[in-house]
């Protein structure tokens, strides 16, 4: 599912990079690839969120079957429930670190964004001035 998502992404930026910022119709297309890219990246995002979530979920849950079926002292029973939901932590800590990689690169391009409907605006303020020029 996600390699789906991901492939759009690359194919989005395969396209960007094949337009000129410096014609207005390309800068145009550009920012709408840019935010259709935000719209794919947002639904990476959720679902690294979904799997932090839910391997979080399972690490309670073998944290706790751990703490129930062993048998010693609190802090003996606390060490082994540690020690089988380590793995659980890893991936926990990946799937966050995933999310984080998605989440900025969705401010990353909002900012791209503005900075190109920026170009836009000046840009069609610039033909605007040359017409009048040209008119006059």
């Amino acid at each position: 599912m996600k390699k789906g998502k991901e492939k759009r992404l690359e194919q989005l930026h395969n396209e960007i990079r094949q337009l000129n910022p410096e014609i207005p119709e390309q800068l145009n297309k550009i920012i709408k690839l840019y935010s259709q890219a935000q719209i794919i990246i947002g639904y990476l995002d959720t679902d690294a969120l979904y799997d932090a979530g839910r391997i979080y979920a399972e690490r309670k849950r073998v944290y706790a079957e751990t703490i129930e079926k062993e048998s010693g002292t609190v802090a003996e029973k606390q060490a082994k429930a540690e020690l089988a939901v380590y793995d659980l932590r890893i991936k926990e800590a990946e799937a966050k670190s995933e999310s984080r990689k998605w989440q900025n690169l969705f401010d990353s391009y909002g900012n791209l964004i503005i900075a190109l409907r920026r170009d836009e605006r000046t840009a069609a303020e610039e033909y605007r001035k040359a017409n009048d020029i040209y008119d006059s």
